[in-house]
């Protein structure tokens, strides 16, 4: 449960509002209005892949659809859309949550694989916390870079840059900006820990509120999540259910 929450942090980060950029800060949930149903990444941590779907948004709500599914098992095409429309096969585990807009709450789960709802223990609720947190703007010289650095002379290397794929497209040229924030020490997994994202900077041609590339620091390996699919249009074929 631990993984699905942390994982879950992947269509929570966010880009911030104007207001938030000229500040150089980033508070992860603020701009989770600007999520449409619809919209969906497939991200790939170790070896699985894992897709959320926005299933729907009634205010304070949004409703997350999460299915996890082995890297070996994950559709052969890269055509996500169709996977899940003909019932996500050799996934392990399917999910529908809620998210608070206003409070990053996130109480509990119904999973369609076990057939029933299920509450996430304090101890788990890593989600909550992770949307106050602020992350702030990572300065160019502070950012990583391609090649090897000079020995002498300006530095001239261009920043390294995630790649982006839209409805399995690779789309050249975007420039992202780079986030940093610490886990707060609270005996957790992620306990005092170094976490950063990458999002688009134009965030009017791109869905900027995924991040896509996270990186979790003083980890074992320095754990990466990386987007590797992202699109619209997507419909869930499960059935609403009851609150």
């Amino acid at each position: 449960m631990k993984w699905l929450v942390i994982i879950s942090l992947l269509m929570t980060c966010i880009n911030g509002t104007m207001n938030s950029l000229c500040a150089e800060e980033l508070i992860l949930r603020n701009n989770l209005q600007r999520a449409q149903p619809g919209d969906y990444i497939v991200i790939s941590a170790g070896k699985t892949q894992t897709l959320f779907l926005i299933y729907s948004k009634h205010s304070p709500l949004l409703t997350i659809e999460e299915i996890a599914v082995p890297e070996s098992k994950s559709p052969l095409n890269g055509n996500w859309k169709e996977w899940v429309n003909l019932g996500a096969g050799g996934n392990t585990s399917w999910v529908r949550y809620d998210v608070d807009l206003q409070t990053g709450q996130m109480s509990r789960y119904y999973s369609f694989t076990k057939k029933n709802w299920f509450k996430i223990p304090d101890s788990d609720n890593f989600l909550s916390k992770l949307l106050n947190l602020k992350f702030t703007l990572i300065p160019e010289n502070a950012r990583k870079r391609l090649g090897p650095k000079p020995r002498s002379g300006p530095e001239m290397r261009p920043l390294w840059q995630p790649r982006m794929i839209v409805e399995g497209e690779p789309i050249k040229g975007v420039q992202f900006d780079a986030w940093r924030t610490r886990w707060p020490r609270d005996g957790s997994d992620l306990s005092d820990k170094f976490i950063e994202v990458y999002l688009p900077q134009d965030s009017q041609r791109y869905p900027a509120y995924f991040p896509y590339w996270l990186q979790i620091n003083g980890a074992i390996g320095k754990a990466k999540i990386r987007i590797i699919n992202s699109g619209n249009n997507l419909k869930s074929p499960k059935p609403q259910l009851s609150r």
